[in-house]
């Protein structure tokens, strides 16, 4: 049996209203399922645990990425399998799957491929499983909330975007890689990903790999405001990171410290003064 979870209000009710093409799938399949919903915060991560505690055959998560990291956080350490049915409102992590944009076509595919292995990551002992990061980005995600209920995608992020140039400043920050020494560093945005997709379909980390046992970094260094709306296109397309602008590293730990620092974890934002990320190799398993 597969524990359903499926938050009702991810992008604006989508799951919701797949909920019926789901299940005829299911029933007509043979698969074996019972329906977990989700009220409150935190509702995804205790069904996980639950689904792990009663040893169900696997998970389908029905949400956005926010649900998908809420869930692999219960599922920590047990590599139950996951199916993910995209019904958020960026589903940015299901894009580095290369899965179908359909919920129902996306659920088809996976219970039709074949089981895998896939990294994810931990930020100070929470987990995470697409991208995380600092400055600017975090300061458009503040301003995301505005906005989602009424738009989709990356349509939402681009509005969120031009609403935050207004107090955009410059991230300092310190950085150690894999146990190296901290080096000072003023930038514009962070990011670390095991995914390469954030704010609805943005390639903000074309590098990265889901089962390579390590993550991209890419540092983008401190440019001038009016300069951000001419390279957004190009920051689109994942195209920053051949920039002078831009460094990209391969890492399996990275440590950012800054007082007071926003920071990003798929898309949920935390205050703190320093980022401990550590690599999970092989941690996740899924069918893609």
């Amino acid at each position: 049996m597969y524990a359903l979870i499926l938050n009702p209000f991810s992008g604006n009710g989508k799951g919701k209203k797949y909920l019926p093409k789901i299940e005829e799938f299911l029933k007509s399949s043979g698969i074996e399922y019972k329906v977990c919903l989700t009220s409150n915060p935190h509702d995804a991560f205790v069904h996980a645990e639950s689904a792990v505690r009663d040893n169900l055959e696997g998970v389908i998560i029905v949400g956005g990425d926010g649900s998908v990291s809420e869930v692999l956080g219960g599922l920590h350490g047990s590599h139950l399998p996951v199916i993910f049915v995209p019904c958020g409102t960026g589903n940015d992590f299901l894009k580095t799957l290369k899965l179908p944009k359909n919920p129902v076509k996306a659920l088809k595919k996976q219970f039709h491929s074949p089981i895998r292995k896939i990294d994810s990551g931990i930020v100070n002992e929470t987990p995470f499983i697409n991208v995380a990061g600092a400055g600017f980005d975090a300061d458009v995600l503040k301003k995301v909330e505005k906005y989602k209920s009424s738009y989709r995608g990356l349509i939402t992020y681009l509005l969120a975007l031009f609403d935050a140039l207004g107090g955009y400043k410059p991230f300092e920050c310190e950085i150690s890689i894999d146990g190296g020494p901290f080096e000072k560093h003023c930038l514009t945005i962070l990011s670390i990903g095991n995914g390469r997709y954030y704010g609805g379909g943005m390639k903000a980390v074309p590098g990265a790999s889901l089962d390579d046992g390590l993550f991209n970094l890419v540092l983008i260094r401190a440019i001038k405001k009016r300069w951000i709306p001419f390279l957004l296109p190009i920051f689109i397309l994942g195209l920053h990171t051949y920039l002078p602008i831009s460094k990209s590293y391969a890492v399996k730990r990275a440590v950012i410290r800054a007082k007071s620092m926003t920071f990003q974890l798929d898309g949920e934002l935390i205050d703190i003064d320093s980022a401990d990320i550590s690599v999970l190799p092989a941690s996740v398993t899924a069918r893609f």
